[in-house]
This record gives C-alpha cells, structure tokens and sequence, in this order.
C-alpha cells in the first residue's frame, strides 16, 4: 500500500493539490490514512471546499468524495446536510467508523410548507444521524441579531416568530424521533435560548452549543456552554482569538489554543449533562468579525446588558488581544489550503488530548 506521503507526492506531480480533491474517489484506496480522531467537522468548517472555490469542485456535489476527504485530514465525523446517493453515503460512513450528524433549515415562518424540513430530518434518519443542526432563520442577509434588527420591537417579532416555528416543527421531529439540535447562532442570549427549550419536554429537542457565537453578545463562552449545558445535544467548538478596534473588538476562530477559551475543558462540561455528545469543530476560515459594541446601534436589541459588563468584557479583549487570521489578500488556492491546515491541525490536537478513535 502507498504511503500517504508518496500519494502525495504524486497528486503534486501531476499538477493537482490533495485540497482540490480530484483524486480521491479514485485513488483513496492507496493513501494510509492518518489516524483517526474523536472529533468531527462542520460544514462551515469546510465552506470553501464546499462551494468549489478556485479549481477545487465542491464537494456538496459528491458526498462520499466529501466524506473520504474528511477521513483523509483525521476527521472522526461530519455534521453535513447529504442530500443524495444516501445509501452510498451512509455505507462509507460505516466503513470508516465515522459518526454522522445532519443538518435541517427551519421554515422561516410559521405557516410555510413543512414537506423540505420533514425531507431534511428523515434523510438525515436514513444517514443514522442521532440529531441534526438547526438554526433560526433571519431575514435574508442577516445572521447577526446586532447588524438585522433596528429596534428591539423588530427583534421581539422575529423571536416570536421563529418560536413558533419551533413549535410547529416539534412535532415532526418527535414522529421521525431524530434529535432537532437548536444552535445559539449570534440571536438569542444564552437565557433567551434556554427559555425556548424549556417550554418543551420532548427528548427531541436540545441545544448545539457554539461556546464561540454568543461572545458577540458579551456572554463569556463558560456562560454559555454553563446555562445550555443541560440541553446539550449537540455542538460546534472553536476557539477564539480577540483584539480591540475602534467601534468594539474584533472576534475570530484561531486554532485550538490559540485563543482564550479552553476546548476541552468546555466540551466535558457538557459531556457531564450528555455522555453521548460527539465533539465537533468548527473552525471557519474567514477574516475576524467586527462586534461593535461601543456603537449606539449595537445596543438597540440587546437591552440589560450594561455599562458593567461592557467594561470587565473589553477589559478581558484587552488583555488577551492578540494577531487574528486574516483571509483577504490571499489566492483562491492559498485559501483552500488555509482551510485544510486549519482542519489538520484541530484533528492532531484531538489526538493529542483524547487519543485516536
């Protein structure tokens, strides 16, 4: 069997980069696969790849060339959203003793056709998923509740519309009985979050736990993953790296220990609530975010927070400010390969601190 080393060296020979991944459906059998780690990979963790940036083809076009890809780098699992060639797809899963996760887009409103939700959870039953990722949809172009709504009476009508999709999906995913994992994706404070979790007794219904999201609302990550731990199903771990800019701090993914948040220490506090929760990262190759908590803008939807908690948050952003990743300026390719030394890395630091799977 070839080495990967040597496997390597002949996709460069031949012009083409283990990145662009052209050559793994046919040549994945010769590679020896590095070990394999505990932890698994987030789709936005792989945007690039996933959106055919440059000469790579997008691998959401080929699923099991995805998955081979992932084991490749030392992934343990995927959290994707597979729409197709399932059968083939979960076989692959199997032969490599990868965990599966999915993903599922909630309607936007409560009245919308439900029949692509109920696809997405049924597909992902059929992948042997355990739960999929969901997140509250925004109005288009948002993802940030500070940069979408202008007032706290426009944020207040999307929570209660985005609850009520909640509960007009709930019970679809109790029939199906596949896990509805709801992220805090930069809209709900931590308390908000768990309010809506609460109203519900169904074991259907959990958090994904991203320690990383709610620091753009001033929410340290222990907060967070401390209040959502005992709904814990699912999560999307990064660490992260800060620094002070003019309107507030700049807040990036960085690799793990790199930044100011403990990985590991994180992720077992919320094993302790859910033994059976895989660790997946989420490392997103991207320029830093701009949180601009000094602005009067910011603080239109975010009532309560307070002078106090501004001060001691960026009193910690100074001093633990440090040179963030930045994408602009790079080739498309200098970018795909980014990505994947990002990806790496983590997997080798699971090894390290939990062993090879």
């Amino acid at each position: 069997m070839a080495t990967r080393r040597q496997f390597l060296g002949t996709m460069a020979s031949a012009g083409v980069a283990l990145y662009a991944a052209p050559g793994l459906a046919r040549g994945y059998e010769e590679v020896e696969l590095p070990p394999k780690s505990k932890i698994g990979v987030a789709s936005t963790a792989m945007a690039m790849h996933l959106s055919g940036l440059g000469a790579a083809p997008a691998m959401r076009d080929d699923p099991v060339r995805y998955i081979e890809y992932l084991r490749s780098l030392g992934a343990g699992g995927v959290q994707h959203a597979i729409r197709k060639d399932l059968r083939h797809a979960r076989a692959k899963l199997e032969e490599l003793g990868m965990f599966y996760e999915g993903e599922a887009a909630l309607p936007a409103h409560p009245d919308d056709d439900l029949s692509a939700f109920e696809n997405s959870m049924l597909q992902a039953k059929e992948l042997g998923a355990n739960c999929v990722r969901a997140v509250s949809r925004q109005p288009p172009g948002g993802n940030r509740r500070y940069e979408t709504f202008a007032t706290l009476e426009d944020y207040r009508a999307w929570e209660a519309q985005a609850n009520a999709v909640i509960a007009k999906v709930m019970p679809i995913v109790d029939r199906i009985g596949v896990g509805l994992a709801l992220e805090n994706h930069k809209d709900r404070t931590a308390d908000e979050h768990l309010a809506v979790l609460q109203r519900y007794s169904s074991e259907h219904l959990g958090a994904l736990i991203d320690p990383g999201n709610n620091m753009s609302l001033m929410e340290t990550a222990q907060e967070t993953v401390n209040k959502l731990g005992p709904y814990a199903m699912a999560n999307s771990m990064k660490d992260m790296g800060v620094a002070p800019y003019a309107d507030g701090f700049l807040l990036s993914e960085v690799r793990f220990g790199k930044g100011i948040n403990d990985q590991k220490a994180l992720f077992e506090i919320m094993r302790s609530h859910n033994p059976r929760i895989n660790f997946v990262q989420e490392i997103i190759t991207r320029d830093p975010l701009e949180i601009p908590v000094l602005t009067e803008g910011y603080w239109k939807t975010l009532p309560g927070i307070g002078a106090e908690r501004l001060a001691a948050f960026m009193a910690n952003v100074r001093a633990k400010a440090s040179a963030l990743p930045v994408i602009t300026g790079l080739s498309p390719q200098q970018r795909l390969q980014a990505e994947e030394d990002n990806n790496r890395n983590t997997f080798e630091w699971a090894i390290a601190q939990f062993g090879a799977a």
